[in-house]
């Protein structure tokens, strides 16, 4: 007996294929070439065995500072990129994935981010007020404007805000006070961090070991099927692209104003 299928299931059935195909299309077209199987895995965890086998090879000879063959630098750029792709694509890290591109591109230029990176920042919430009390009370004692208040050097990210987390580390808060109009004042705030990652050396010598700050990335399989699927990367390998002329580190800032009555805080 044949089996008649309803129009509307035909209708449906050619809809979702279609999706699967743009979709198909998307992905080739975003990780192109060699970041194609590079980008399945990450977003799968379908091979992250084997993936996670290459780059523990790579870690262990950036440990012992040797030189990497070509195809190797090819492979850890593609998979650079497949981070910052990544990022940016699934909107959850879009200033972070900036980032990421911009220390590959070598250039060393400062690179200006969204100024809530910084002043949504639970750390950075913290360093600012005692900026901003003493900034407003000499202003209201002695009259100075111009001034500029710079906290003390400390680590910037939020693990409650994840661009925020993966992007800012080590970094600084400084703010200026400038007379504004009337019975206000004009907090002129900058945030500054130097995008350079850590060598293996130098978390050696803080932790006693090399291995000290990994950053487990998931997938969907470690998603459904647990944490041992989690793809696990060194900090110091990242540090290592510099010394292999694959990156390059630069400073990260935001600028932003506060518009702040006299007399009030």
């Amino acid at each position: 007996m044949k089996v008649r299928i309803p129009k509307i299931f035909r209708k449906l059935l050619w809809a979702l294929l279609g999706l699967v195909l743009t979709a198909l299309i998307a992905f080739l077209i975003v990780f192109p070439g060699r970041q194609t199987p590079i980008a399945f895995t990450l977003a799968t965890g379908l091979g992250v065995e084997s993936l996670q086998h290459r780059i523990d090879l790579m870690q262990n000879k950036a440990i012992r500072r040797e030189a990497f063959e070509e195809s190797e630098k090819v492979f850890l750029r593609n998979l650079y990129i497949c981070f910052a792709k990544g990022g940016a694509a699934s909107m959850i890290a879009p200033e972070s994935s900036k980032m990421m591109f911009q220390y590959l591109s070598c250039s060393g230029r400062e690179l200006p981010v969204r100024s809530s990176l910084f002043y949504r920042s639970a750390p950075v919430i913290e360093m600012m007020k005692p900026l901003k009390d003493r900034a407003v009370a000499d202003f209201q004692n002695h009259g100075g404007d111009k001034v500029v208040y710079e906290s003390k050097t400390a680590y910037l990210g939020d693990p409650a805000y994840f661009d925020s987390f993966v992007g800012l580390y080590f970094g600084q808060i400084k703010v200026c006070v400038v007379r504004g109009e009337k019975d206000f004042i004009v907090l002129k705030w900058r945030g500054e961090v130097p995008w350079e990652w850590p060598s293996y050396q130098s978390i050696h010598k803080k932790y006693g070991r090399y291995h000290a700050q990994t950053f487990p990335l998931p997938n969907a399989r470690s998603l459904l099927q647990g944490p041992k699927y989690l793809l696990l990367m060194d900090d110091g390998l990242g540090g290592y692209l510099a010394d292999i002329g694959l990156a390059k580190p630069f400073l990260v800032f935001a600028e932003w104003e506060e518009k702040v009555p006299l007399g009030r805080r």
